[in-house]
């Protein structure tokens, strides 16, 4: 069940039409040709906008059981900087979003704004 959800947690954070990827951070560690340099940091950037775009979807696309295991991951996912996941990070207007929609479900989740960016290796 959980490795569905954070496939399901992924198509939503990186989906073009919900998250506007040139707001995000991607830390790559240096490479030599012919090598691609390795992804070493990422973080999901998230205005009200999106958040409510990512709301929208969360409430269309999933049974009201796994829509509250996907906003749990998201909640976990914006509260801890476990680089392996992906960060996300909000703003205060989507963290209000998000809260509206946990509220909607009946859960007792506080989203909070202002994460920090993932450190970056020297490399």
């Amino acid at each position: 069940m959980a490795i569905r959800t954070t496939k399901r947690v992924e198509t939503l954070l990186s989906n073009k039409t919900i998250n506007k990827a040139s707001n995000d951070y991607r830390a790559y560690l240096r490479a030599f040709p012919p090598h691609e340099p390795l992804l070493a940091g990422q973080q999901y950037k998230f205005g009200k906008a999106e958040a409510t775009r990512l709301a929208a979807a969360i409430t269309d696309k999933y049974s009201p059981a796994t829509q509250k295991r996907v906003l749990k991951e998201i909640h976990a996912r914006s509260s801890t900087n476990a680089m392996r996941l992906g960060t996300v990070a909000l703003t205060r207007d989507a963290a209000a979003e998000l809260n509206r929609l946990a509220k909607q479900l009946g859960m007792d989740l506080k989203f909070t704004s202002g994460q920090p960016r993932p450190i970056h290796p020297v490399g």
